[in-house]
């Protein structure tokens, strides 16, 4: 994953000078292991916070078709991307998630699984989940203008506090991960609100 790191790194200064990204709530970053989980609305919003982490190496899930090639997936597992899913066995994107952040990596994860077109889809479970069985906090992040790259948007980033995942400890495993998913989907939507509200475009 040198590569990976050194991409990260080179990047960050162009990103700063091409879309000048105004980052609030640093202040919320834990130490240590961590899910981050942001919404979606471009591919530059892995730049965006890379940026906003800087110091960190992103983990990101990726389409096992992406290392069903060989050049291919030599490429996306030197970024640090691990595939979405074992073979025969639907959730081992989040197991492993789960198994790096326990072990003090920080993984990024997109609630709703693609780039935004038109409304917000339905937020999916996996970041929830891998905080969960990782036992590590869940970062929200609201992104604002990356879908305006063209024209050069200027880019706005807010981490908020972790979301509150102690009380969950005594339910089960399901019903946590829909309530922590409501949770994070609530904050990461009202920081969305806030930059819009703020003119960040």
């Amino acid at each position: 994953m040198v590569f990976g790191r050194l991409l990260a790194g080179l990047s960050s200064p162009l990103v700063r000078l091409v879309f000048r990204p105004d980052v609030t709530g640093r202040e919320h970053i834990p130490a240590g292991g961590c899910v981050i989980s942001a919404n979606h609305l471009s591919g530059f919003d892995a730049w965006a916070l890379s940026y906003t982490f800087r110091g960190r190496f992103l983990r990101y899930m990726g389409k096992n078709d992406l290392f069903r090639r060989p050049v291919l997936g030599f490429l996306v597992r030197s970024l640090g991307v691990f595939p979405a899913h074992s073979e025969g066995e639907l959730a081992g994107g989040v197991t492993r998630a789960a198994e790096l952040v326990a072990v003090g990596q920080t993984v990024a994860i997109f609630p709703e699984g693609t780039r935004r077109r038109g409304t917000s889809p339905r937020p999916r479970r996996g970041a929830a989940r891998t905080a969960l069985l990782g036992g590590v906090p869940l970062v929200p992040v609201a992104i604002y203008g990356t879908d305006g790259w063209r024209d050069q948007a200027r880019w706005s980033i807010a981490v908020g506090a972790p979301v509150q995942l102690d009380d969950l400890s005594e339910i089960d495993l399901e019903s946590a991960t829909v309530e922590a998913t409501r949770r994070l989907w609530n904050a990461i939507t009202t920081l969305e609100d806030d930059l819009a509200k703020d003119g960040a475009r």
